[in-house]
């Protein structure tokens, strides 16, 4: 089996999984005074319960589209277009949606520690910076290797574009 074709495969099952979780987590919310297995996975007290789940929701959504265009780009692997305008879009549009996923998560995290924190510096090096570590850092890394990866693709089709005319 080729590895573009298992890549799309996963791809495809990731994709699909997260689709169903997002048409599922709504009615989990809904139904989670019934189900006590629904209520142990979703935030149902505190101050913030309602958004969090907003937020838990939006993520899903989020994932889904960056899955939705993964999914293209597998399908740009498959016919071997690799080095094609659509293919360099594709990569710069992941990279982006990973920046801004990035940046959402950071601000979640501060949104819901904001009310404890009384914007000493200890606190913020102690609250805010760990968050931006685990899981803006991450995100920002993939989406920055999209980018330059999009980047070396625009210059190889530039390449490859030079080498056509050449010949």
């Amino acid at each position: 089996m080729k590895l573009s074709r298992l890549f799309k495969i996963l791809i495809d099952v990731l994709f699909y999984v997260t689709v169903l979780t997002a048409v599922s987590y709504p009615i989990a919310v809904i139904f989670s005074d019934i189900s006590s297995t629904a209520k142990s996975l979703l935030e149902t007290e505190g101050p913030y319960a309602t958004l969090l789940n907003i937020a838990q929701f939006i993520f899903i959504l989020f994932l889904a589209f960056i899955l939705y265009q993964f999914r293209r780009f597998a399908i740009i692997l498959k016919e071997n277009r690799l080095f094609s305008k659509e293919a360099i879009l594709k990569i710069k549009n992941i990279g982006m949606l990973f920046n801004s996923l990035g940046i959402a998560i950071f601000l979640l995290q501060v949104l819901i520690r904001i009310d404890s924190i009384h914007f000493s510096f200890s606190e913020i090096v102690i609250v805010i910076v760990p968050s931006f570590i685990g899981f803006g850092i991450p995100c920002f890394m993939v989406g920055v290797f999209f980018l330059l990866l999009s980047d070396a693709f625009k210059k190889a089709l530039l390449l490859k574009e030079e080498n056509d005319l050449t010949v």
